[in-house]
């Protein structure tokens, strides 16, 4: 059995089969876990919003740990598809594409992570 399992191109350029792949699956897979009990709180969360007005509800996220549940399943969520949607990029487009579409993945990653974060402290704390 061969002790590497490298292709020859792989061992000129110093590459592995995946780079960092074991890394963005590892975050993959944290994330997922995550989400778990984020997305359990979550529902919770919004079955309780159900039966209050706005003002109820405004009340309620304004306390700190519903804020801070929903900040975490929204960052946590949109850091996850993130993760995946770069994975989807990375091995299905080539060249500049794969340029454009990284950079784009990532800035809508962030500007709806800033847009939800936001909307969560403006509803909670203003």
């Amino acid at each position: 059995m061969p002790s590497n399992f490298r292709t020859p191109l792989a061992r000129v350029r110093w590459l592995g089969s995946a780079r960092l792949g074991a890394e963005d699956s590892w975050r993959m897979r944290v994330t997922s876990l995550a989400l778990i009990p984020l997305s359990v709180a979550f529902v919770l969360l919004v079955l309780s919003l159900l039966h209050r007005d706005y003002n109820g509800a405004r009340a309620l996220m304004g306390e700190p740990l519903p804020a801070v549940i929903v900040l975490l399943f929204v960052l946590t969520g949109i850091y996850h598809t993130e993760l995946g949607m770069r994975s989807v990029i990375v091995d299905y487009c080539q060249g500049h594409v794969r340029e454009f579409a990284l950079i784009a993945n990532t800035c809508a990653a962030v500007a709806l992570g800033l847009a939800c974060a936001y909307a969560v402290l403006r509803i909670g704390f203003v």
